[in-house]
């Protein structure tokens, strides 16, 4: 026997290695010969099944009729929810098996209302909002009883150059994740400005226009140039850059107007008494709007019936308070003061038109529980019903505080009327929902029922 040399090992154990290799010799990556075609893969092994996903939730609304909070209405249709969205509206729907229905026969079905601007309702300190809400908080429940389902909280800043600092929010009592629809979805600042401070507003518009553009362009130049750097936003530009692609609503104050007085006063501004008319401001907060080249809103102004195809041809906003009141200048009466058919004269030149309580001694720039009625945060449909005395149609009237409220939020794609794909946040009502003596007999919001009258004892009590 002779002994084995470590060299000799090597050599078989590389020539057994060969022979085993030798199939794959010339292949590249993939195990393909360069000069042989390809080779069709292995089929694929068959994917696993996938987890069933949890069958929607469906709740239908049956039998009412139905206002859609657009301006129209059906009658004895049925609203169909899908988890926290609505599904389908019309007659004859198809309902999918284990749908929860509501008979809603003899009553109507309404958009929850959105409040313009708002406090308290478990709405938080402040920015981030979501941190601060309480689903929990008692007024939630006596604002759904008046059919609140969401509105703004937080402020709107008037100074001379875009800010913000607020949040839409929902009154999905109990539910601290579904409470919060937007965070600063709302900008403001003074539409009459100085020169001056025009003359800045325009650079700065100038700049952040400049800016989109290279933003837009960016990705093919990227393409072409993997050193491209990505375009960098002007300082302080934030708020202009989020109205200027469509991210936020700018609302603007006009100078002048005034509040109502219970005592027949005109309303007085800081700086020289009562101002019967705020056209100038108006017209200055269009050129600004024109500058943008979209729309804005106006918060409040007092003269708007005066210029209404100005303001519509802008695409701008309004929202007011059909309830405040200013006494004409007795040497102009047709051309100052204001004018209960504002809201009416608006909507027919085709402005979307929301309202909201006066403010003033009695109560704060929005729905609350100190409001001129006592309450506000009980009655947010009179002012809509002050409209309708002024003229405006009762059912463009309801738009007021559904759809076109939603409008000025920025989040009428989400909120405001009954559509498919929308947030599922529906009323269903005694009577017609600008009535006096109208109540709501459930309100549900992100598609759960959250408020029913006969539950409750702020107003179970009460029959009709």
């Amino acid at each position: 026997m002779f002994p084995i040399r470590l060299p000799h090992v090597a050599v078989a154990a590389a020539a057994l290695l060969a022979a085993f290799e030798l199939p794959a010799q010339g292949r590249g990556r993939r195990g393909q010969r360069p000069d042989q075609p390809p080779q069709p893969a292995a089929p694929a092994a068959e994917a696993a099944p996938s987890t069933p996903q949890k069958p929607k939730e469906h709740l239908a609304i049956v039998g009412g009729d139905v206002y859609l909070g657009t301006g129209q209405r059906l009658t004895g249709a049925t609203v169909l929810l899908a988890d926290d969205k609505i599904l389908e509206v019309g007659h004859n729907l198809q309902l999918p098996e284990g749908t929860k229905v509501i008979d809603a026969k003899g009553k109507t079905v309404s958009p929850g209302f959105v409040a313009v601007q708002g406090f308290g309702m478990g709405s938080g300190r402040g920015a981030p909002f979501a941190d601060s809400v309480n689903p929990f908080d008692p007024e939630i429940k006596q604002a759904l009883a008046a059919g609140i389902t969401a509105f703004l909280a937080g402020p709107v800043p008037t100074g001379t150059t875009p800010a913000g600092g607020n949040a839409v929010i929902k009154l999905a009592y109990g539910d601290v994740k579904g409470m919060v629809l937007r965070e600063d979805p709302v900008v403001g600042m003074q539409g009459s400005l100085s020169l001056a401070d025009r003359d800045k507003f325009a650079e700065s518009v100038k700049k952040v226009r400049e800016y989109l553009q290279a933003l837009a362009e960016f990705p093919a130049k990227k393409a072409a140039d993997a050193n491209a750097k990505e375009p960098t936003m002007p300082p302080g530009s934030e708020k202009l850059v989020a109205v200027m692609k469509g991210e936020a609503v700018l609302w603007m104050s006009v100078a002048g107007g005034g509040g109502f007085n219970p005592f027949g006063g005109g309303g007085r501004r800081g700086g020289g008494g009562a101002r019967a008319s705020d056209v100038d401001g108006i017209r200055q907060a269009l050129e600004l709007s024109t500058l943008l080249g979209r729309g804005v809103v106006l918060q409040k102004p007092t003269s708007a019936w005066l210029v209404p195809d100005e303001i519509a041809a802008t695409g701008s906003s309004v929202f007011l308070s059909p309830r405040d009141r200013l006494p004409a200048d007795p040497t102009d009466p047709e051309r100052t003061g204001s004018n209960l058919a504002s809201a009416a004269i608006l909507a027919k030149a085709g402005v979307p038109v929301a309202v909201t309580c006066p403010g003033g001694m009695f109560g704060g720039a929005g729905v609350g529980t100190g409001g001129i009625l006592g309450q506000d945060l009980n009655t947010p449909h009179v002012d809509a019903a002050f409209a309708v005395r002024g003229g405006l149609d009762n059912r463009k009237a309801l738009r007021t505080i559904t759809l076109d409220a939603a409008k000025v939020l920025g989040v009428d794609s989400r909120i405001g009327s009954l559509e498919a794909g929308k947030d599922a946040d529906v009323l269903i009502l005694q009577g017609d929902p600008l009535h006096y003596a109208t109540f709501v007999t459930t309100a549900i919001v992100n598609g759960k029922v959250v408020y029913e009258m006969a539950r409750e004892p702020l107003y179970r009590h009460l029959a009709r």
